[in-house]
């Protein structure tokens, strides 16, 4: 006899966790996503990664504004599990004490460490050499639940938010397949977290997303590998936003003031922090799109030798 499962999610990754789903034959009897979203200057609909693959597949769907609202319809699904990733809202306690066999999530860090809705761009930001996914059971304080299995991968040095999620988003797919069938059990081993090592991962805001070039070049360089390609670090000149993507440490003491533009090449800008120098080649200045400093100086820009970011 199959397994009913409902799931939660919205984006590319918690799409991965559904295939799994599918993958190992539950019986999924229902999915639940956000509300579709608006984008551009159109505000054309786009149905979220999940809402796709639902409807690729022919499985119900629900989009509330509220989960309660949709409470007595999950009930009369008779799921024996719910199983939830990055779905972008707090399920309530009513809601996922439903099934027999609970809820869990599929959380994109070693918890207690980066609880919250950013864990993925923190663990980044903060230089961790290591991240993962736990397998947890729901419970009321966000990402607070007993931990089922976690799953280690190394950051590289070089990591970025999209190459690390793309990491994860596969990790995450194979947490759930080869763990799936086991959690149909009123018996899952599982333990507490560790209180005194909780960490939060808040969403990223938009000040948070402005360089400080007071900062050293490892925590700069760090900033915008861990906002590229979501939401991409910044820095102003001249009064312009200026998106930096791609950058790099060079071996080159900082000579004058943070932000301080000392070369302009075909290597990229040279740019003081408050140790080294790093190198930005790849940026947009606004009302462009992004492209690298070899192919900026082919054209007019902006920058000057002894200009500066703030």
């Amino acid at each position: 006899m199959s397994n009913n499962v409902v799931f939660f999610g919205t984006p590319k990754i918690a799409a991965n966790c559904l295939q799994a789903l599918l993958d190992t034959k539950v019986n999924v009897v229902g999915v639940v996503t956000k509300v579709d979203g608006k984008v551009g200057r159109k505000q054309t609909i786009q149905f979220s990664e999940v809402k796709q693959l639902a409807l690729q597949n022919n499985l119900k769907i629900f989009q509330p504004n509220k989960l309660v609202d949709i409470e007595s319809e999950l009930c009369s699904l008779n799921a024996d599990l719910f199983v939830v990733c990055a779905y972008g809202k707090i399920i309530p306690e009513s809601i996922f004490n439903i099934p027999k066999y609970h809820t869990v999530n599929v959380h994109t860090s070693l918890l207690p460490k980066w609880r919250g809705g950013a864990p993925i761009h923190y663990a980044i930001l903060n230089g961790d050499q290591k991240t993962g996914v736990s397998l947890m059971y729901v419970a009321k304080e966000l990402d607070a639940g007993n931990v089922i299995k976690q799953f280690e991968i190394p950051i590289n040095e070089d990591e970025t938010y999209i190459s690390l999620y793309d990491k994860l988003s596969n990790l995450s797919y194979k947490v759930i397949k080869e763990n799936i069938h086991d959690l149909f059990n009123q018996n899952v081993k599982s333990i507490s977290q560790d209180n005194s090592k909780v960490t939060y991962a808040r969403v990223i805001s938009r000040e948070d997303e402005r360089i400080n070039w007071n900062k050293s070049a490892k925590e700069i360089d760090a900033k915008v590998r861990g906002l590229y390609d979501e939401p991409i670090a910044y820095s102003m000149y001249n009064g312009l936003n200026i998106k930096i993507a791609h950058c790099s440490i060079t071996n080159l003491i900082a000579k004058g003031t943070p932000g301080q533009i000392n070369e302009i090449s075909k290597k990229g800008i040279f740019v003081n922090t408050n140790d080294y120098q790093i190198c930005i080649d790849t940026l947009q200045i606004p009302g462009k799109k992004m492209i690298t400093v070899n192919e900026m100086l082919n054209g007019n820009h902006v920058f000057t030798i002894d200009g500066k970011f703030i």
